[in-house]
């Protein structure tokens, strides 16, 4: 009985290994990683660039913390910018990390669990079919019991 469970896993990890290898193969998947990540890294250098003028005491590790915490909409209240333009630089962050964070989950999303809802919406017309043919066979068998009713 264990071994029936497990061969029955193995197809859906096989599944999700294959999709997975799709996804690292599709060149959007690559160009979001990329741009994501380097908007992390020139993020961090910007603010770094900025807020060392204004606070010496930070440091670059702090404002690529700080960077990668923004593109990925966690959020970090302990560091904060002083200066205007490290003020709008987290704001473009911010809205940028949000796009390129929704690009990504949704291409995620799409790689790994779509094919699964593709299937699940077949089934899901398949039976709505199924009903509607013997909702066709139910008012053929109720028409044609009311003929012979009719007839007697």
């Amino acid at each position: 009985m264990r071994r029936s469970t497990e061969l029955k896993r193995r197809p859906r990890k096989i599944k999700y290994l294959k999709r997975f290898s799709t996804l690292l193969s599709h060149p959007l998947f690559w160009f979001l990683t990329f741009a994501g990540n380097a908007m992390i890294l020139m993020g961090g250098i910007l603010l770094y660039f900025l807020e060392s003028k204004v606070k010496p005491s930070v440091q670059f590790i702090d404002c690529l913390l700080w960077s990668t915490s923004i593109v990925t909409t966690i959020g970090y209240a302990g560091f904060s910018p002083e200066s205007y333009l490290g003020k709008i630089t987290v704001m473009g962050l911010m809205l940028l990390g949000t796009f390129f964070l929704w690009s990504y989950m949704a291409l995620l999303v799409s790689a790994l669990i779509s094919p699964s809802l593709s299937l699940l919406e077949e089934e899901v017309q398949n039976v709505e079919q199924e009903i509607s043919d013997l909702k066709v066979e139910e008012q053929k068998t109720q028409f044609h019991k009311n003929r012979t009713e009719e007839s007697l």
